[in-house]
């Protein structure tokens, strides 16, 4: 696994080249990266784990919005294959899909059966490690402007973007897998960022119960 620093250098290569390009609208993928790699680190060293494997692989997950955003998952994994990085090439593909399930992810899915096919062959081939579930945590509440809550982020995805009919089995199995992680780190995830607002947190329920009302109800929405 390459150095975090060294993803970061990855990450930013012909797309940053100086410090205002950074929060230049086209390029928020890239900061929800570095959310993404700086949460990752924060979980993984309170679980003992390796902070730079996880950090690296945050960085990583979405590099493939260089290429082409409707097809980053496939474009990152082809991409980082090119450049020799075959064990950080699986977060690309593995990042939105909780437990390396492609029927338990946001937005419905891959769109063409071609990609679906590509995506799960890969994951039905891939065990699960506890890095992917970090990182397909940290991307779910990690957004360009910082950290959130999962409730948050999933709602305004849901109001945005739509229902689907796998919408409320992944918010339910992204809420087990949270609680897995709070389990393992002895406490709640989010008291490990203190820099998520304050009001954000005590909408939490709020927006849970607005959440599965949605998504429990989807005519409503639409």
């Amino acid at each position: 696994m390459i150095k975090a620093s060294q993803a970061y250098e990855l990450l930013i290569e012909d797309v940053i080249y100086k410090k205002e390009d950074m929060f230049k609208p086209e390029n928020k993928w890239v900061l929800h990266c570095v959310f993404t790699a700086i949460a990752s680190q924060r979980i993984a060293q309170k679980l003992g784990l390796d902070s730079n494997r996880a950090m690296a692989m945050g960085y990583l997950h979405d590099i493939g919005r260089k290429i082409s955003h409707p097809n980053h998952a496939i474009e990152g994994y082809k991409y980082l294959l090119n450049e020799g990085l075959k064990e950080e090439a699986s977060i690309c593909l593995t990042h939105s899909f909780i437990d390396n399930d492609i029927t338990m992810t946001a937005g419905g899915g891959p769109e063409t059966q071609e990609k679906y096919e590509y995506i799960n062959n890969f994951l039905v081939n891939t065990p699960c490690t506890i890095y992917d579930n970090i990182v397909q945590m940290s991307d779910l509440f990690c957004l360009e402007t910082g950290f959130t809550t999962m409730e948050n982020r999933l709602l305004d995805i849901s109001k945005r973007k739509g229902i689907y009919p796998n919408s409320l089995d992944h918010f339910k199995k992204a809420m087990s897998l949270k609680e897995r992680l709070d389990t393992m780190l002895g406490c709640d995830l989010y008291d490990l960022f203190p820099e998520i607002k304050k009001e954000d947190k005590e909408r939490i329920n709020e927006d849970r119960n607005e959440l599965m009302t949605l998504l429990s109800n989807p005519q409503k929405k639409l």
